[in-house]
C-alpha cells in the first residue's frame, strides 16, 4: 500500500514539488551568499533575507507535509509488523494444547520471532528503495528537459573555410520566451582583415550581434556567413578554432596562469607562450609572481586585479592565432595604466585579423574601418568615425556625451551667499 502510493501520480507530483523546492532554496542559497558584499553596503540584509527565509520555509512546509502524509502509513506498518509477534504468542499456546508437540510448535514460534526482522527490514529497504527511485526519476526528467533543448544542426559534410570574412544576410534572432526580436534584419559585412565596431546603448544587442558569430545561439532568420559559407555548414569544432572571443567578464581557471594561457592552444611550445605573454604586456605580472608562469591563481593569496586578468585572457587570445577576434568590450573594468596595456595588447591581437569589437569607451574604435550604431536589434547608423560625426546623428551625440563624461570631475557647489 505504501510503495503503492509512492509510484502512483499523486505520489509523483509530490515529489515534483519536492524536488522544485529543494532547488528553489539551494538557487536562493547562492545568490544570497554572493550578494552579501552588496546587501552589507546598501544596508538590505533584512530584505535581502526576506526571498532566502521565504525558500527555507516552502520547503520546511513541504518536508512536513512528507513527514504528515507518510506517519499514519508507516505507524500503521510498524504496528502490524511489530505487533506480529504477539499474536503468534496466544496462537502458540493454542497450538500446543491441542497438538501436544511442543517442540514443533516452539520450532516455528521461534523461526516467525528470527524471520519477522529480517523481513521488516527488507519490506523498509524496499520503500527507501522506492523514494530514491521517485526522486531519482525526478532528477531524471529534469536532466532529460535539459537535454532536449534544441542542439545545434551538424551537417553531414561540413564546408571547409578558405577565407575569414564575416557576413550578416538579413539576420533576425529572439530569446526564447521573448516577444521582440533581440536582433532584428541586420545586415553587414566584414572584409578579411577589416575592424567593424558595435556601439550603441546597453540591451541594444550588440553582444547578440557578437554571439551569433560563433554559434553560442543560432539565428532564427537570415544568414551568417564566413568566407562565404553558412556558419551552420562548417564543423562546429572547426568554428571554434577559427574563431577567439574575449568576452567582457574575464574567466580565469584555478589553476596555474601557463595552464590558463595554454588553454588557448594545448599543443603551444614555451617560447610561443612566452612570446604571447610578452605581446599581452603580461610580463611585468609574471615577473611580480612567487612562481612566475607556474603561479596558480586563487592559491595562497595570489589574485590578480580585473585589468591583469583581461591581459591574460588576452594572451591566451593571442596563443590561439585564430583568424577572426571577436573582443566584448575588452577593456571595460580596466583602470588607466591597465588599460594602456590592454590596448597595446590588442593591437597585437588584432594584427591581420577579421575583428568584431563592441565598445562602450568610443575613444578606442575611432580607428575601425566601420562602425555599427546599433539601436534596438537594428543598425541605426553606420560609417566610420568622421563620417558618422559628419551626419550628426545617433552617434554624434554619444561622442559628445562620451567626451562630456571624460571631461568630468567631482566638484562642490559653491555658494554665492
Amino acid at each position: 500500500l505504501v510503495m503503492g502510493f509512492m509510484m502512483n501520480a499523486e505520489g509523483r507530483q509530490f515529489m515534483k514539488s519536492y524536488m522544485t523546492s529543494l532547488e528553489e532554496m539551494n538557487t536562493e542559497a547562492v545568490e544570497y551568499v554572493r550578494g552579501i558584499p552588496v546587501v552589507k553596503v546598501f544596508q538590505q540584509t533584512i530584505y535581502s533575507f526576506k526571498n532566502f527565509h521565504r525558500c527555507i520555509m516552502n520547503y520546511n512546509k513541504m518536508v512536513f507535509g512528507y513527514t504528515r502524509m507518510w506517519e499514519k502509513p508507516m505507524s500503521l506498518y510498524t504496528v502490524i509488523i511489530n505487533g506480529f509477534v504477539f499474536f503468534l504468542a496466544p496462537l502458540a499456546i493454542l497450538l500446543i494444547g491441542y497438538s501436544g508437540n511442543y517442540a514443533s510448535v516452539l520450532l516455528n514460534f521461534f523461526l516467525f520471532v528470527l524471520i519477522t526482522p529480517v523481513f521488516s527490514q527488507s519490506i523498509m529497504k524496499s520503500m527507501y528503495l522506492n523514494q530514491a527511485l521517485g526522486q531519482a526519476s525526478e532528477a531524471i526528467g529534469r536532466l532529460e528537459n535539459l537535454v532536449a533543448y534544441e542542439h545545434l544542426t551538424v551537417v553531414e559534410h561540413p564546408q571547409p573555410v578558405k577565407e575569414f570574412s564575416i557576413q550578416f544576410e538579413k539576420v533576425s534572432f529572439s530569446y526564447p520566451g521573448a516577444n521582440q526580436k533581440a536582433v532584428d534584419d541586420v545586415s553587414f559585412t566584414i572584409p578579411q582583415g577589416n575592424t567593424v565596431a558595435l556601439v550603441g546603448a546597453s540591451g541594444g544587442g550588440k553582444t547578440t550581434i557578437a554571439r551569433l558569430v560563433p554559434r553560442f545561439w543560432e539565428a532564427t532568420e537570415g544568414k551568417v556567413l564566413i568566407g562565404g559559407i553558412n556558419v551552420r555548414e562548417i564543423a562546429p569544432e572547426e568554428l571554434m578554432k577559427y574563431i577567439s572571443f574575449v568576452f567582457q567578464n574575464t574567466k580565469l581557471f584555478k589553476t596555474s596562469l601557463l595552464e590558463n594561457i595554454k588553454y588557448g592552444n594545448p599543443d603551444a611550445t614555451m617560447e610561443e607562450v612566452e612570446r604571447a605573454v610578452d605581446m599581452a604586456q603580461c610580463r611585468e605580472i609574471i615577473n611580480k609572481l612567487p612562481l612566475g608562469l607556474n603561479t596558480k591563481i586563487g592559491t595562497e593569496g595570489t589574485y590578480l586585479s580585473g585589468g591583469e586578468q583581461q591581459r591574460i585572457v588576452l594572451a591566451r587570445a593571442i596563443l590561439k592565432n585564430a583568424p577572426i577576434i571577436v573582443l566584448d568590450e575588452a577593456t571595460a573594468f580596466a583602470d588607466p595604466e591597465n588599460e594602456h596595456l590592454i590596448q597595446q595588447a590588442l593591437k597585437e591581437l588584432t594584427k591581420g585579423k577579421t575583428v568584431l569589437m563592441i565598445a562602450h569607451r568610443l575613444s578606442s574604435i575611432t580607428d575601425a574601418d566601420n562602425i555599427l550604431v546599433i539601436d534596438k536589434g537594428k543598425i541605426a547608423e553606420q560609417g566610420t568615425h568622421a563620417n558618422l560625426l559628419g551626419k550628426q546623428g545617433i552617434y554624434y551625440h554619444m561622442w559628445n556625451e562620451y567626451q562630456q563624461s571624460v571631461r568630468w570631475t567631482i566638484g562642490k557647489e559653491v555658494s554665492n551667499d
